[in-house]
Order: C-alpha cells, then structure tokens, then sequence
C-alpha cells in the first residue's frame, strides 16, 4: 500500500504529496483528527514514500527492500513509538499509558546514528497526547533543533492538549472524520449507520452497540444495571462515551419530542455527564445513573413518540 490507499484524507494527501514533490518536506509534522480516520496509516505510508528506492511521482513502489522493511516494522531508520514500543524498549514488565521521557531519550540516540538504508531517519510517535511534562520538555528540545535527516511526526487526537511550544515548531495537518460514502465503500455497512459514526473506530463501537438490542423505555432498574455492567466490563472509556453520544442522537433526539422547558434541562443535565469523563470517576455509576435519569424522562408526559 502507499499514500494512495489512504481513504478520505485527500487533503492531508495532497499536502504530503507536494511537499515531497517540491522538495519542501519538514523535519516535524502533527497529524490531528479523531481515532480511527488513517492519521498512523498515512504516517507510515508518507515514511515509505520518503524512502522507497524505486518511488514513482512521489509514491512508494510497495515492492522494494525498503517498503516491505517499513511494512514489516523492521527498518532501521523508521521506527513507530507507541505503548508496546516503549514497553519493549524500556525493558518493562507491563505497559504505560503515557509517553516517558526515557522514550524521548531513546529517541534522540536513535537520531544521533547515521542512516542505514535511506536519506531520512524517521520517527513516528503515536498518542502523543499522553507525553509526560517532561518528556514533551525534552522532546522539544529535539524540535528546536533537529537534525538535517531528521523527521518527527506525533499523531494525536487533540491539539488541545499538547504544548504551544510543540505545537508552534510542526506543521500541523487535519485528519477530518471519514464521510458515509468512504465508510460505506470501505466497510460495505449498510446506510442505516448512525450519522456520528466518524471513524472505522466509532465504526466497530457502532455496531457493538446495534447488537446489544439496547430499548431503555423497556427496561426494569435490575435489566438497566445489568446492561450497564456489561457495557463497561472493559472500562473502555471511548466506548462508553460513544455510547452516551449514540444514546442522545438514536434514543432521546430521535425518538422523541420534548418541549422547550424540559429540553433545555436535558442538555443540561447530558453536557454534565460529558465534561464527567475528565476526571477519574467511576464510570459503571455515572453511566447508570445517566440511564435511570433518561428512563424517567422517557415515562414523563413531557417526552413523548
């Protein structure tokens, strides 16, 4: 696969594509968007197009030493920074879900050494959201004055939360969320899929969700909190948010009318339950409590088919 393969990220595509034509492809890049969108695809697929042997109008051949390398993750000059990564690199027993500076320092040997195969030595470092302050500090550092054969991209979900200094020295490309089209050409889903589906990510969340056969005007209390232990027996975070955003858009807005006064309340009372997830609560309790709460209001005279 090359850069062409990617799905629905023309834009993001075009301005790689370029910079590679004209010459003008930066030491640090920030590849932003929603889970699931192509932004750690199109990273190792613009790494394959920097260093293939055999490129052809700035696509990667997909067939030489260098690209089956970079697909195998066994290149000696691209290497992709994640969880599993640093848990091997470190030697450590379990994983972390933060980016330690020990990591940023590997890092930096790894760019002090000559290149093996290729022009550039390139490292990819997903979630980079999660760097530690001092890692992020250090990483900077790597920014400011990086190497001629150097190229950094950080692959993140927010811009939000990474420093303004990091920020200020990448160039910063947008991953938008996949349209229906895309998904449907991609997955052959069937077009009832939910409009907040975005990514193949909130994809799989989507259809876990339909498969539950969720009816909360049916449900008694003991069936609520059954559903809800089930739901978040993996304490998966981003699932469980989905399904709050799945269950305003499909159960509340869809399916029913509510008249001003009490509608008002209700976005009130969801955006509270939203800003919840910053903190460490516990979810299985904020969930079921959020159900018990739209299960009165759709018995009200007020919320109505």
């Amino acid at each position: 696969m090359s850069l062409k393969d990617v799905f629905g990220q023309e834009k993001a595509v075009e301005i790689l594509l370029n910079e590679i034509k004209t010459n003008n492809v930066k030491h640090s890049y920030i590849f932003f968007g929603v889970n699931g969108v192509g932004k750690k695809f199109t990273a190792i697929q613009f790494a394959k197009s920097l260093l293939c042997e055999q490129s052809k109008g700035s696509l990667s051949c997909d067939s030489c030493e260098t690209c089956l390398k970079i697909d195998e993750g066994t290149h000696p000059d691209v290497i992709v920074v994640d969880y599993d990564f640093q848990k091997q690199v470190l030697l450590k027993t379990e994983k972390s879900n933060t980016i330690s500076i020990e990591t940023i320092r590997y890092l930096k040997q790894f760019f002090s050494l000559t290149t093996y195969l290729g022009k550039y030595k390139i490292a990819i470092i997903d979630s980079a959201e999660t760097l530690q302050k001092d890692a992020a500090n250090s990483l900077l550092k790597l920014l400011e004055e990086p190497a001629d054969n150097c190229i950094i991209i950080l692959i993140t979900t927010s811009l939000g939360v990474l420093p303004k200094t990091i920020l200020s020295r990448c160039e910063q490309i947008k991953f938008m969320p996949l349209n229906r089209e895309v998904l449907y050409n991609f997955a052959k889903i069937k077009s009832d899929v939910s409009l907040i589906v975005g990514s193949m990510k909130e994809l799989e969340f989507y259809e876990t969700v339909k498969k539950m056969g969720f009816d909360i005007s049916s449900m008694s209390i003991y069936e609520i909190q059954s559903f809800v232990e089930q739901i978040t027996q993996d304490n998966n975070k981003e699932f469980i948010k989905y399904f709050f955003v799945w269950l305003i858009e499909n159960i509340i807005i869809n399916n029913y009318k509510i008249i001003d006064n009490v509608k008002n309340d209700l976005l009130y009372e969801i955006e509270s339950y939203l800003r919840e997830f910053r903190y460490n609560i516990d979810l299985r309790m904020l969930l079921e409590t959020f159900l018990l709460k739209v299960k009165i209001l759709c018995s009200r005279d007020t919320l109505y088919l």
